[in-house]
């Protein structure tokens, strides 16, 4: 196929304004009545000078602090009133290269659509950035900055230098420096912005439910008389670049265990704007497939893209101190295998089928797919040039181009990625391993040995066989009937399963279910809980019906398909998902998981190799002690939730948790499924009967049994010391009996919101002492009606007190006066249009249908939350809070540094 140049989605209209403002628009339907607009700005963290580093975030955070027909926080306020969270919804996000600006309204209410552009407008050239605001924003981001300090952070900071070849990149992380975040003025903010924020740097992006000619009326008129800047700056382009060689670098810190290496092989990131990039970019796809497979999955190795514009092909290797020659050789072992041998060709063949099915099934949903989904390449070709040709043309490409890629061009590509030149070898550990941390000639070294050890070829483990031994005796259905209300139909098999089908067309082509049953690891004796919590991992790894794991996996390849056991603390079942073609092989896999799963020793002693590495690696720092703290207090001090060791990890049993797996799904009598899909219910019946109505009975219906696994009564306070860093993290908890009804639950989880809202306004907007203060309410029915409200933030060390007794205080209200008229408001927009846009989403309705069944609830519930809705009131929600929260029953727990800086 001769090289053409790529074309934007001709489903898109753009252009550009005289300023050199850019627009995109496109209409989409799903979900129908919404609308996302993007402002995306090519000005991020690395136009910064050295004086401005954090400005570019700064201006991010002022833009909902105040703009000119939005002034103080009413920008947000409106919103909220409208159904759009702060946070969840509405939000924004500042790169180096880039700071975009995103905003997903209703767009049947053409007031709050204009509205929704003037936002925009205002953003692009008219926030207003006062003096009072930049000081009291100022403490916000210092605690963001302080929310983001632990391990992650100090790795980027140490890190970036290296992955960036030493390039501008590296000393630009979007969140700045404290003396220019503490001392950075109204006036350099605004210098900032006036520089930068200007039409010719500047996109709208408007992707929803909306009438296109209207729309690019609507940004002409709103946005062309934008002014570029007198004296324009030059917007220089920054890159991080090759350099040949190679780099070595030792990351020790206290919180890292175990010792990791990272060996990164870096190439320049290739362009998308003709028909060979496309080519290529298919073949890199294909290869790192293959990889994945080759490693069963396992992340030894990743393709991963890196800041200013370099991608690298990255080995990653765990290991115990003194394992890390050995589990490195291991997996580099594998590479050249590959490397020397190249692929076969029906690795190759496996995953082009695999490719081309995902992308006709994509193309297939071409008119359902969601309008988030649809917006980001648009946003990437704003930002970086990438054409965005459309999921028709990448359809078709894929068609021409996948059958002539040849395995000599994927071998070649293979050696081409293994580099001895652009690599980065970084290891990791802490200060305790450090006398274990091979320097850069022993790595190397352990790779030389590596190419004069004997290499046996590569066996493709591959049967042809059913995948069951015998044909299922169909059962038969018993009861078949409407539930025309919520559009279900309610089927009862002779086995006892229950069904239900709701039938839809949200999606083309999607069919979604779950099964479930009572029971899960509850029923289990204490000392075999972690063998019961991991059985339906220790099936998967094991295989089912005629094929172990890999071949099942090679089996079902270029299926579109997925079907998951699982085993939680409460119940056992099963997850999925596919095409109406593939239910019937859906459902097959199902049934050989109940009827005959497989017991695979080397398979188990992988999974249990691969879990002690986990438990190896996992950090010792504050936010995992002080995690392990919460779960332990608020689960009861249960045996169940003390935090996993080597010896805890020795109970888990081959034997013993294939024979709970056996045991939890031996009763189809006790499960419920549930579908929801562009199914055909005549089609269903039958599968219905053969792979389900033919599964094991037994009748017993076993119940959760309840382990006393509750947040404890009376008053408990804990504090945990640990760590160096400045920082300290607060959880409150408030816990007790509740009476679970319908109107109950509503009112708490108005509470909640409520409350979260008023701890945002106090504890971030107005005291300034964290980043995100967080609320979250659990409601369960089973095994006993209970409710836990969590209250939760970080904050500098001195402000712990004050900001316990301002959330307190909070609470307090809610629960003599209730939540303000207008935070209730907001509760009721956000679950309005939660409602609108849940009622026409696979995933909403598999949700809902799955929680009615379990909480032993109406189905038709759905039907009655608008009512109920109306009907909530600041004194239901004031009544719930006053009868339920109880300081009785409280918790605090708190997370200091050992050492205390004053």
């Amino acid at each position: 196929m001769a090289d053409q140049p790529l074309l934007l989605d001709p489903e898109l209209r753009t252009g550009k304004l005289p300023n050199g403002f850019t627009y995109y628009i496109r209409r989409n339907k799903t979900p129908q009545k919404r609308v996302m607009m993007y402002l995306a700005v090519k000005a991020g963290s690395i136009l910064e000078t050295d004086q401005q580093r954090g400005v570019a975030h700064f201006v991010e955070h002022m833009s909902f602090n105040g703009t000119k027909h939005f002034p103080k926080k009413e920008l947000s306020n409106y919103l909220e009133k409208s159904g759009v969270r702060f946070g969840a919804d509405l939000n924004a996000n500042t790169g180096p290269d880039e700071t975009v600006y995103q905003l997903p309204l209703p767009s049947d209410n053409p007031e709050l659509l204009a509205n929704g552009l003037q936002i925009m407008r205002d953003w692009a050239q008219e926030a207003n950035i006062e003096a009072e605001d930049v000081a009291r924003e100022r403490h916000v981001i210092l605690e963001e900055k302080r929310y983001r300090q632990g391990l992650q952070q100090r790795y980027e900071e140490q890190s970036i230098p290296v992955y960036t070849n030493q390039s501008r990149y590296s000393s630009r992380l979007p969140i700045g420096t404290e003396p220019v975040l503490q001392k950075v003025t109204a006036e350099q903010i605004r210098s900032f912005y006036k520089d930068w924020y200007r039409p010719n740097l500047e996109a709208i992006l408007v992707v929803g439910d909306i009438d296109v000619d209207q729309m690019e009326k609507d940004i002409k008129a709103k946005f062309s008389d934008l002014k570029n800047p007198v004296k324009e700056k030059e917007r220089p382009a920054y890159r991080a670049t090759l350099t040949g060689k190679n780099q070595y670098m030792q990351f020790i810190d206290p919180e890292w265990g175990g010792i990791a290496v990272e060996v990164v092989m870096k190439q320049q990131q290739s362009r998308m704007l003709s028909t060979s990039d496309y080519r290529n970019n298919l073949m890199k796809t294909l290869l790192s497939q293959m990889i994945s497979a080759r490693f069963r999955q396992m992340p030894f190795v990743s393709f991963t893209s890196i800041t200013g514009g370099l991608m690298s092909m990255s080995v990653n290797v765990n290991s115990k101190p003194a394992e890390t020659g050995p589990a490195l050789q291991s997996v580099w072992l594998e590479l050249r295998r590959m490397e020397e041998q190249g692929f076969t060709a029906a690795e190759l063949e496996r995953v082009k089928k695999n490719h081309q099915e995902k992308m006709a099934e994509a193309w297939k949903e071409k008119d359902k797919t969601s309008s988030e989904t649809l917006i980001r390449p648009y946003l990437t070709h704003f930002l970086t040039g990438d054409i965005a040709p459309g999921i028709t043309r990448e359809n078709e490409l894929t068609t021409e181009l996948l059958p002539e890629i040849s395995l000599s061009e994927i071998n070649d590509l293979m050696k081409a990625y293994v580099k001895d030149t652009d690599r980065d070898i970084i290891v990791k550990g802490s200060e305790e391993n450090k006398a274990f941390l091979p320097d850069e000639a022993t790595i190397l070294g352990w790779i030389e040995a590596v190419y004069t050890a004997p290499l046996t070829p590569f066996v493709d483990d591959v049967q042809d066989l059913p995948l069951l031994s015998d044909t299922p005796k169909p059962g038969r259905i018993t009861v078949d009937e409407p539930v025309e209300k919520a559009g279900l139909q309610k089927i009862t098999l002779s086995n006892g399963l229950n069904v239900l089908l709701k039938k839809t067309d949200f999606q083309n082509d999607q069919v979604l279910f779950k099964g479930f049953a009572e029971g899960g690891a509850s029923l289990s004796d204490d000392a075999d809980y972690l063998s019961a919590l991991n059985a339906a991992n220790v099936v998967v790894a094991s295989g089912a019906g005629n094929y172990n794991a890999q071949q099942l996996s090679k089996y079902l390849s270029g299926r579109q398909l997925q079907v998951s056991p699982f085993i939680n603390d409460t119940y056992q079942g099963f997850g999925g998902s596919s095409t109406k073609a593939e239910l019937s092989t859906a459902l097959e896999v199902v049934h050989a998981y109940v009827t005959a799963p497989r017991k695979d020793q080397e398979a188990f002693n992988i999974l249990m190799s691969r879990s002690k590495d986990q438990l190896l690696n996992r950090s010792n720092g504050p936010a995992q002690v002080f995690s392990d703290t919460v779960a332990l207090v608020l689960g009861n001090n249960h045996i169940r939730r003390r935090p996993q060791t080597m010896k805890s990890l020795e109970s888990l049993q081959l034997d013993k948790a294939y024979e709970i797996y056996k045991k939890r799904f031996a009763d189809a009598s006790a499960f419920t499924f549930v579908f929801v899909g562009n199914m055909d219910l005549e089609t269903m019946r039958p599968l219905l009967e053969k792979y389900l109505g033919s599964l094991p009975s037994t009748g017993a219906k076993e119940q959760i049994r309840d382990v006393g696994i509750n947040i404890p009564p009376g008053r408990i306070t804990k504090t945990v010391y640990n760590g160096a860093v400045q920082k300290s993290s607060v959880l409150l908890a408030y816990s007790g009996a509740f009476d679970y009804t319908f109107d109950h639950t509503i009112q708490m989880n108005a509470l909640a919101d409520a409350l979260k809202i008023s701890l945002t306004e106090r504890l971030r907007d107005q005291e300034g002492g964290t980043y995100t203060p967080n609320v979250q309410m659990t409601l369960s029915r089973y095994p006993k009606s209970r409710f836990g409200l969590l209250i939760s933030f970080d904050c500098a060390v001195q402000n712990v007190e004050k900001l316990i007794a301002s959330a307190q205080d909070e609470l307090d209200k809610m629960r003599k006066t209730g939540p303000s008229e207008e935070h209730l408001q907001k509760f009721k927009a956000a679950r309005r249009i939660g409602l609108q846009t849940g009622s026409t989403n696979n995933e909403f309705w598999l949700d809902y249908l799955t929680g009615q069944v379990m909480n032993k609830e109406s189905l038709t519930q759905f039907f009655d939350y608008g009512a109920a809705l109306n009907q909530l009131s600041v004194k239901s929600v004031q009544q719930a809070a006053a009868n339920f929260i109880q300081d009785k029953n409280y918790v605090r727990l708190v997370l200091m540094p050992e050492k205390t800086n004053h």
